[in-house]
């Protein structure tokens, strides 16, 4: 509860919060507080407690206050504590972040708004608490950020008592070295401090904030060593990148732009090995940025990534540095696949092409012999590539190439055995069930059902290993790989056979919605929305269809809500898919 809430907001939720706890409607709340349909200001009394409940009344008549406390027993005294409310206790809020589950939903509301949710009160409880839940980790991880700055700063007490004894001898060769060793210990002080202020922006979405924090925390080593800004900012990358990673808008691009700034002051040959590493992951940073923007914009970054990865192995050379030349060759080899996937024609195709020669490549050093789950982990990139190709390759080639994909993926199984390596066993397993899935869907009658499947059977084989215990974000996400594939299978099956795989499809999307909660997975939660989108579609066409109408209608509601999510400026990519999809919907309803 803040100062800054008007009394109508407060006296809203307090009355969400009654409502719930005696199990009322709104409309049974209305006929009990007013007892008829309108409220004493003749406006509906069912309208009225919604858009109290919502905040968005600040003064609330005085009738309709009697009214709604008499119907839920609340006392003078309460409404007394709504008008004056006291701040919340600093330790306090500490206590309820560790006992999330004993807080009051007022409680945890504050916790929430404070945390840069909006509107808490629109959150389910499990997803409000498996909000705070993660917002309460990224808290306790910079408290001892904070907590650790006394130790250092007593530690520079000391060093500066040290100078003083020298300068009384004096002793100035000392004393340089003290001062010295005092100015790094500072500086090292402001930078720590600037790490907990950034740690503290990024739960609160406060990006822009945490790049400035991180780059002034980075140069202010410049006089120190000429090289610590650089290494710095190797290291400060990683929490922008792995905030767009999670949560989508600028860390991606922030991330990218701290290594420029980190490679514009350190020629190749300074340290040519710290170059070649901030060069991978500037290729990395740009590729995942590229894979998430639409057309031109996003080609041209997945362009520069493979730039980047070229430049890396400038150093990386196969001779000096095998094992890192391998892994990086491995990964221009992604983006390679990642330009030819979002390039039409034969340049697409020749962008696929250099893709399995540089997966090549890097297996004729990532040897089974000698680097038997490197290879194995090339080897299952390698068959992806040759899935992609396949996948773009027409007739009897295209099939040709999707069998290769699926013997690179039984290879890889023979190195990451389920007994040895149960998790990337799975995670191949799951792999060689798309390529299963994709000959499936090129491939008729039968022969195509019976493909289709062996991929479902995979699935369901990976799903043992990855359970919703032990590994939730690879569960949600094989079960959402296989309900596309009930998907696939259903349409292909006419008659309630059919009817029974898309409704086994929806269960699945829905189980998998039960870890992709918005709350934690923003952007996840957004592509399943996508996916129900397509599978409600394929409902409304099949066969036992009588009436497509309701779902069309819920397969609108759900790209609405995936659009909600997908950011026209850093998703454009996922965005204009589901703008399009948006719109194939309404024309589908429109033409019924």
């Amino acid at each position: 509860m803040t100062n800054t809430e008007s009394f109508g907001v407060r006296f809203g939720r307090l009355v969400h919060e009654k409502r719930n706890a005696l199990g009322l409607s709104l409309s049974q709340l209305a006929v009990k507080a007013f007892g008829r349909a309108s409220d004493p200001a003749g406006e509906g009394g069912k309208s009225r407690i919604q858009r109290l409940e919502a905040g968005s009344v600040s003064k609330p008549q005085a009738k309709t206050i009697k009214a709604l406390c008499d119907a839920l027993d609340v006392t003078p005294e309460q409404i007394a504590a709504l008008r004056s409310p006291r701040p919340p206790d600093p330790y306090a809020m500490a206590d309820i972040l560790n006992n999330i589950a004993k807080a009051t939903r007022s409680e945890l509301y504050s916790l929430a708004r404070a945390f840069g949710q909006e509107t808490p009160e629109d959150l389910s409880d499990s997803n409000l608490h498996g909000f705070l839940t993660k917002k309460a980790e990224e808290y306790r991880t910079y408290r001892v950020q904070i907590d650790a700055l006394d130790e250092r700063i007593a530690g520079l007490g000391n060093l500066k008592a040290a100078a003083q004894d020298a300068a009384e001898r004096p002793d100035f060769d000392e004393v340089e070295a003290l001062l010295s060793r005092v100015h790094e210990v500072e500086a090292d002080i402001a930078a720590k401090t600037a790490e907990a202020r950034a740690a503290n922006a990024l739960p609160r979405g406060q990006v822009e904030q945490a790049y400035r924090l991180l780059s002034g925390a980075a140069d202010s080593f410049a006089g120190i060593d000429p090289l610590e800004p650089a290494r710095r900012r190797h290291g400060y990358e990683d929490r922008l990148f792995a905030h767009g990673l999670r949560y989508g808008g600028p860390g991606m691009a922030l991330s990218a732009r701290m290594i420029h700034d980190a490679l514009a002051d350190l020629p190749q040959s300074t340290d040519p090995v710290l170059w070649a590493s901030l060069q991978n992951n500037l290729a990395i940073a740009l590729q995942e940025q590229g894979s998430r923007i639409e057309g031109a914009a996003g080609a041209a970054l997945l362009g520069q990534a493979v730039d980047a990865y070229r430049a890396a192995l400038r150093v990386y050379t196969r001779a000096d540095h095998p094992v890192h030349w391998a892994g990086t060759t491995q990964n221009l080899a992604l983006a390679l696949k990642d330009q030819g996937r979002r390039t039409e024609g034969a340049a697409g195709a020749a962008l696929m092409g250099q893709a399995v020669v540089a997966y090549r490549a890097a297996l004729e050093v990532r040897t089974r012999a000698d680097h038997q789950e490197d290879w194995a982990d090339s080897m299952q990139n390698f068959a992806i590539a040759l899935q992609e190709q396949g996948s773009r390759t027409e007739g009897a080639a295209g099939a040709a190439l999707l069998g290769q994909a699926v013997d690179a993926y039984r290879a890889a199984l023979e190195v990451t055995t389920l007994g040895d390596h149960p998790v990337r066993w799975a995670m191949t397993t799951q792999n060689m069930a798309n390529a299963l899935q994709e000959q499936g869907i090129r491939t008729g009658g039968a022969a195509g059902a019976a493909l289709l499947g062996q991929a479902v059977a995979a699935y369901r084989a990976a799903l043992e290993v990855t359970t919703p215990a032990d590994h939730p974000v690879r569960w949600a996400m094989t079960t959402q790989n296989l309900a596309i594939a009930l998907k696939n299978q259903g349409s292909r099956t006419g008659g309630a056979a059919g009817a029974a795989l898309l409704g086994q499809a929806v269960d699945a999307y829905r189980a998998a919605l039960e870890v992709r909660t918005r709350a934690d997975h923003p952007v996840h939660w957004a592509m399943t929305q996508e996916n129900m989108a397509l599978l409600e579609q394929a409902r409304a066409a099949h066969d036992t269809c009588t009436n497509p109408a309701p779902h069309l209608r819920a397969a609108l509601d759900h790209v609405m809500a995936a659009l909600t999510v997908y950011d026209p400026d850093h998703m454009p990519h996922n965005h204009a898919k589901a703008t399009r999809l948006r719109d194939d919907l309404l024309a589908q309803l429109a033409a019924l």
